[in-house]
């Protein structure tokens, strides 16, 4: 690729981001601004940024590596994915948005009544998402480290300082203006590459054919049945409970927009998925052996588009990994500064904790996040798409119950929601295997997935725990029962 014209295209990316940042910043920003946009964003916005949150380094390098490795069969995790937004839109967005609360550990606070949930829930974001952040960090220099033959490091740093920095400065809603430039963008990218690649493939039968000459799994099936189901399962339960898209809902101006939004989300969301399965399968076709299928993406874009379309397609992954990152860096930043300093430290010790200082405490915290997972990315401990699947299989584990089942269940209490939480954690950590002791179990219990297990070990404990303890009072269940006035 002419590098000449990849610049230019990223420079005039960042031109257009940095007129955003300055018509979106509000000098003087309250909390709720900074962290809600002042819940103002409607129905297009939202879905936008909904599916520029989701279509992440896991997409645009995981997912199209994971189909160049593996064929089609990968293709049944985003019907997991989907099923998990209709769930979250049926469920969880109206009520969490009629609840009042700014961040998801806020939702604890409020539907439990107790500060127990809230500071584990936002400590366990903390730690679920600096895992997916490193493997945002890590696509970004995988791809450049293959185009360009950058260390690693120049590209995560560059991520890292314009996304802290507008992330920083306009909060949410910058970052939602942001995220419908960057969906933008992708389809941009998809447009454009994809004919050109399809072309250069030959016709779909020729290019069909060929791949199952190289390996009849790749036009069938490369996993068996129970690994799909946990692919669907780690997206879809995630996807219900995800903090850093439940997030996004207390930003939008109604319950309805919650709805309308998550339908946006989808239409985005099926094209550019059905988009990255074609990527996967072309590249596989004009590039049979590349050594690392993280590296499918820049190679298709290096080797076999025009210097103008492979330069937007490599803008678009760039959209993919800063759209997540902000998202990440919004919620995880909030956890801290809003929920563990604001709702329990300041009151518990006497320390100040005006809205103003939280506003501070929030950018803070968002640059400690920033940083901290650079670490993880650089020692990759796995190839990207299998960093993202243990980094939603941690939080469906950590989530699911407290969130969906305690939406939806009056007699859940804090005492419930706590150890189903620290249950879901412990059992995902065993069962993963960069992390855990997946290994060393037996057999029989070894065929589950971190994901099935966590849910299930979470859910049990979460309904038993209840049973066993004293629901909190009318006003935890007020907001999420009671119709919204």
């Amino acid at each position: 690729m002419d590098a000449v014209t990849y610049i230019a295209v990223t420079v005039a990316y960042f031109l257009t981001i940095a007129v955003i940042v300055a018509r979106s910043y509000r000098k003087g920003a309250s909390e709720v601004e900074f962290l809600a946009a002042s819940r103002s964003i409607g129905p297009w916005v939202g879905g936008a940024t909904l599916a520029a949150t989701q279509i992440s380094a896991g997409t645009f390098v995981g997912t199209v590596g994971q189909h160049y490795a593996t064929g089609v069969g990968f293709a049944w995790a985003w019907f997991g994915l989907w099923t998990g937004w209709f769930v979250c839109a049926a469920f969880v967005a109206p009520k969490l948005r009629n609840s009042g609360a700014l961040t998801v550990p806020d939702y604890m606070g409020l539907r439990y009544g107790s500060k127990g949930p809230r500071i584990v829930a936002a400590l366990l974001i903390v730690f679920a998402y600096a895992i997916l952040l490193s493997a945002q960090y890590q696509a970004v220099g995988e791809i450049i480290n293959a185009t360009f033959g950058l260390d690693p490091l120049i590209p995560i740093a560059a991520v890292l300082l314009s996304t802290t920095v507008y992330t920083l400065l306009g909060g949410v809603r910058t970052g939602s203006n942001v995220d419908l430039l960057q969906t933008l963008v992708m389809l941009a990218g998809l447009a454009v590459g994809l004919p050109l690649l399809l072309h250069a493939a030959g016709s779909v039968g020729s290019a069909g054919r060929f791949l199952a000459q190289l390996d009849p799994r790749l036009v069938t099936s490369w996993f068996t049945p129970s690994q799909l189901v946990g692919f669907g399962l780690a997206f879809g339960l995630a996807m219900a409970t995800s903090p850093y898209e439940l997030a996004r809902f207390y930003s939008m101006r109604d319950a309805a927009t919650t709805r309308y939004a998550v339908g946006v989300s989808i239409l985005f969301q099926l094209l550019i998925g059905g988009s990255v399965l074609i990527l996967g399968l072309v590249t596989r076709v004009l590039f049979p052996r590349i050594s690392s299928p993280d590296q499918a993406s820049a190679t298709m874009a290096f080797e076999a588009l025009p210097p103008l379309a492979g330069a937007l397609f490599l803008v678009a992954i760039l959209s993919a990994v800063m759209s997540t990152c902000n998202s990440i860096l919004i919620v995880a930043g909030s956890g801290l500064a809003h929920d563990v300093y604001g709702k329990w430290l300041a009151p518990a010790f006497g320390m100040p904790n005006d809205d103003r200082l939280r506003v501070k405490l929030n950018r803070a915290a968002v640059l400690l996040v920033a940083i901290v997972p650079v670490w993880l990315a650089l020692r990759r401990f796995e190839i990207i798409q299998l960093v993202v699947i243990e980094s939603v299989s941690f939080i469906a584990s950590i989530f699911f119950a407290s969130v969906v089942i305690g939406l939806n269940w009056r007699r859940a209490t804090s005492a419930g929601a706590g150890a189903s939480m620290i249950a879901g954690f412990v059992t995902c950590w065993i069962w993963s295997r960069p992390f855990g002791l997946h290994d060393r179990l037996p057999v029989w219990l070894g065929r589950f997935g971190s994901v099935e297990a966590g849910v299930v070990a979470s859910s049990i404990v979460f309904v038993v725990v209840s049973r066993l303890s004293k629901p909190g009072g009318p006003a935890t269940l007020r907001p999420f029962f009671e119709p919204s006035r």
